[in-house]
């Protein structure tokens, strides 16, 4: 069978799962990843970690390319700790991790026309590069086999920490809101699988155990940006407001690699979707913006596929797996 397609667009270094996606993703025989490219804030930076990331995992023959760093209409956020554990003081001065000097933008669009209706979107952080894309060639609308997003809220729940989340509450797609409403309203064949879903499949502890005594370049690598993951993490919750206790390790990008590949991981539905402007308590915050995605009336045509449920168990395995092959 004919590997899948995929270009993997990530705001990879500010949380660890858009490493472990790509690390996922070139460890698993079904897809072939013709591109990484970045988004948001100092897209450069991102750029440099996936290099490093696809050199650890023997990979530099996949290309990786810089896109938009700045929102349509927000502003854009690093912590700082971006790279830690990853980039080594003389990576950061390594010419050889510089990004392609072709556009993400323009990378995306060379894919999707050179083959149509084969090359599968995959976006784990905003949707700014597939916006600016379509904007800059709108056939590529009908040419790309599928977009898949991580991202949105839409049915408010309370995880298995007690954190309710709610749809204002989310990260990816409020990082960009115009570039979310042009992609969502471009009649792409898009799914979606938000953070409801992606909220449970956290690796346990005898998965992160397993990683961490396995004596292989990517599992090593792994288990050094786990290290570093619980006071980078506190830091992230205190900007969104959310309790500093309720924390995990879940998957929520490696599993939208995964959806690209195996849809038996999750349950799905066909919804209407749209995004919908509202005032929030802390206006124009950086990272609680003033958007809710949410369902709307099945009278009103359905225009994507939206994950309701997921198999952690069969995935977070196949995750470990994959992550500690030798």
């Amino acid at each position: 069978m004919a590997k899948q397609k995929i270009i993997i667009d990530t705001d990879i270094g500010t949380y660890y799962d858009d490493a472990f996606a790509v690390l996922y993703g070139v460890q698993s025989p079904e897809v072939e990843v013709l591109a990484v490219t970045t988004c948001y804030g100092d897209v450069d930076v991102r750029s440099r970690i996936a290099k490093k990331i696809l050199r650890v995992a023997g990979r530099e023959d996949i290309p990786v390319c810089s896109g938009v760093g700045q929102p349509m209409d927000e502003y854009a956020l690093m912590f700082g700790f971006e790279g830690e554990n990853i980039l080594t003081e003389a990576d950061w001065k390594d010419d050889s991790l510089k990004p392609s000097d072709i556009h993400a933008v323009d990378m995306i669009i060379e894919q999707v026309m050179k083959y149509p209706n084969e090359v599968t979107l995959i976006t784990l952080g905003t949707v700014s590069n597939v916006a600016h894309a379509i904007m800059k060639e709108p056939k590529i609308v009908d040419k790309v086999k599928e977009l898949i997003i991580m991202g949105g809220v839409i049915v408010p729940i309370v995880d298995e920490k007690g954190v309710t989340r709610s749809p204002i509450e989310e990260y990816n797609l409020n990082n960009d809101t115009k570039a979310a409403k042009i992609v969502v309203e471009s009649g792409m064949n898009i799914t979606l699988v938000p953070i409801d879903v992606t909220l449970k499949v956290p690796l346990t502890d005898e998965q992160v155990d397993r990683i961490n005594t396995t004596d292989t370049p990517i599992a090593k690598l792994v288990s050094d940006i786990l290290a570093v993951w619980p006071p980078q993490e506190k830091q992230i919750y205190l900007t969104v407001g959310i309790p500093t206790e309720h924390t995990g390790l879940w998957l929520h990008d490696p599993l939208t690699i995964a959806v690209a590949f195996d849809r038996t991981f999750i349950t799905e539905t066909r919804l209407h979707v749209a995004l919908e402007f509202a005032q929030t308590l802390v206006p124009r915050d950086l990272l609680i913006r003033n958007d809710i995605l949410r369902t709307i009336p099945k009278k009103l045509p359905f225009n994507m596929n939206v994950a309701i449920d997921v198999d952690h168990k069969r995935f977070t395995e196949q995750f470990t797996d994959r992550i500690c092959k030798k």
